[in-house]
């Protein structure tokens, strides 16, 4: 003689299974979302690593990045995925994009202009802004704007001039007198990875010392 399950069980089992669905999907979508979200992060982070050391390198072996075909080298191929873009012929930067390459090169006055109010100081005496400077400010020798040339990044005056000094420089790197140092900074956002709640999205600092 054939038994039949009893419907009520059969219904609370249905039930059961579909509670579990979606008390998992609760719990299971986004951790996978942020999983991805984050991967992908930690990819960026280590492109905008790898840059900052790369272009650092050149920067320090003598590549201009105040010209425009040299910025957009790097914008279009070395930061690929980046979302850094480069200048319209300045050495400012914009304000578009996700990123900013700030190329800088310092020196340690020593006594070399004894009488010179930047005696014995480290001072920037060259800086190349490539991408969007709104996300990013160097906290390395901040020069009034019209010491800085337009074409080249020549800071003018900077044995005189006091805010041309970044003695903060020496919490890097000890620049003794008469030595220079090539400075590389980049700072990387990628709002599109952003999951609100779980994730703010990437934003990355690195620098680069040659």
């Amino acid at each position: 003689m054939k038994t039949m399950a009893n419907p009520i069980r059969r219904r609370r089992n249905g039930s059961s299974t579909i509670e579990f669905v979606l008390v998992s999907s609760l719990f299971l979508v986004p951790l996978i979302l942020g999983l991805f979200s984050v991967g992908f992060g930690l990819i960026r982070a280590m492109n905008g690593i790898q840059l900052t050391r790369d272009v650092g390198h050149m920067w320090a072996g003598g590549v201009d990045f105040s010209l425009q075909a040299n910025q957009n080298l790097m914008a279009s191929q070395l930061a690929q995925g980046l979302n850094i873009v480069s200048n319209s012929g300045n050495v400012t930067g914009g304000s578009t994009g996700n990123g900013v390459v700030v190329f800088s090169i310092f020196t340690n006055l020593g006594n070399s202009c004894p009488t010179c109010p930047n005696a014995n100081h480290i001072v920037l005496i060259r800086r190349v802004v490539v991408g969007n400077h709104t996300v990013f400010t160097s906290a390395y020798g901040v020069p009034q704007s019209t010491l800085i040339n337009a074409i080249n990044g020549d800071i003018a005056n900077y044995s005189s001039d006091i805010s041309a000094r970044a003695d903060n420089f020496n919490n890097l790197m000890t620049l003794n007198a008469g030595e220079i140092a090539y400075f590389t900074e980049s700072y990387f956002t990628a709002p599109d990875l952003a999951l609100p709640g779980l994730f703010p999205g990437l934003a990355m600092y690195s620098n680069a010392i040659f």
